[in-house]
């Protein structure tokens, strides 16, 4: 068997490669919700656990981002969800 030794400046390029390589994947992975890279109406709604006329009115109200695709249909990112949520996160108090 053989022995392997490294020294850090030896293993550091190497060990740089992997995590890219294993975040460039991530992040590509990071981008399918449902295996979509958009969801319809009340598949966003349903995430968010609200009804699809609830996340209707915010749309129309501005208040969410969304894209149409063809035949105006309306869909929503992974992007636009998460937005959404960081714009109205709402901090908890600390506890006494």
């Amino acid at each position: 068997m053989a022995d392997l030794r490294l020294n850090g400046d030896e293993l550091r390029p190497v060990v740089e490669q992997v995590v890219r390589a294993v975040l460039d994947e991530l992040s590509g992975m990071n981008l399918l919700v449902h295996g979509k890279l958009a969801l319809t109406e009340a598949q966003a709604a349903e995430l968010l656990d609200l009804n699809p006329w609830q996340l209707r009115d915010l749309r129309l109200a501005g208040k969410i981002g969304f894209t149409r695709i063809v035949g105006n249909r309306v869909r929503y990112t992974q992007a636009d969800l998460l937005d959404y949520l960081r714009r109205h996160h709402e901090p908890g108090k600390e506890a006494r």
